[in-house]
């Protein structure tokens, strides 16, 4: 063998044992991780008999559905990705606030839009969200009844503000995740809502969430969001998912 082959015999071993070692490691370190984890999106697709906006949107909505039910606030943040906001400075009325509050002109910071359905919107950075959501794990009465069923947190809707256009191969571009539970904050039990926010786009698996609202659920939208949809000013068109889930 020439010297100049066994030079390329040599890298190209160390290539193969390299790239063996690296899969080894990847291989140990994702069986660690599904040791610790719940299989959230293991058959989620199953369940749902009409999602109206594709498969990504079912694995996005059951998954996260899974992660609250089980009190993963941080399996939950998994599924988002936080906008890059470029801060125009302090003082500015266009000032993504909090976020950007304390920050010179062009710095950057992650974040996400947050509001309570009514009021006004604020953008905070992920640890607000996932306090929010835990805030909202915390206060969960799965006990309680109602109308519309049990208290624990479930998966009811989907809704629509902007449909897409035909070159997005979408059908929304902007949907509404809309899951529900009875909730208690310190003085009386009632039953209120989560809607995570996506814009289109695919990041790994699923449609990320880039946007979360919250709010107490009034007296005349029960039959809207939980028996035959309808359109609501603020989360657009609203389609309830099939009714033979078990609750």
């Amino acid at each position: 063998m020439s010297r100049r082959n066994l030079i390329f015999a040599v890298l190209a071993l160390a290539l193969v044992l390299g790239g063996a070692y690296v899969s080894s490691q990847q291989g140990t370190r994702f069986d660690d991780e599904a040791d610790n984890s719940v299989p959230l999106l293991e058959g989620t697709l199953v369940a749902i008999q009409d999602c109206p906006y594709g498969e990504a949107s079912c694995i996005l909505g059951q998954g996260i559905e899974r992660a609250l039910q089980a009190r993963q606030v941080d399996a939950v943040m998994q599924f988002g990705a936080p906008r890059l906001y470029i801060c125009p400075g302090p003082g500015r009325s266009d000032s993504p606030s909090p976020l950007c509050d304390r920050l010179g002109a062009d710095e950057g910071r992650p974040g996400y839009p947050v509001r309570q359905r009514g009021g006004e919107a604020s953008v905070v950075p992920s640890e607000v969200v996932r306090a929010t959501l835990k805030a909202f794990v915390d206060a969960i009465q799965p006990e309680a009844e109602d109308e519309v069923g049990d208290g624990e947190i479930r998966l009811y809707a989907f809704s629509c503000t902007h449909q897409a256009f035909p070159a997005q191969n979408l059908s929304c571009a902007r949907e509404g995740i809309i899951l529900s539970a009875i909730v208690n904050r310190g003085t009386v039990a009632q039953r209120e809502i989560l809607v995570f926010w996506t814009e289109g786009g695919f990041a790994g698996r699923t449609l990320p969430f880039t946007e979360l609202w919250d709010g107490v659920v009034p007296a005349d939208e029960v039959p809207l969001l939980f028996e035959t949809g309808g359109r609501l000013d603020d989360l657009g068109e609203v389609d309830v998912i099939d009714q033979s889930l078990p609750r």
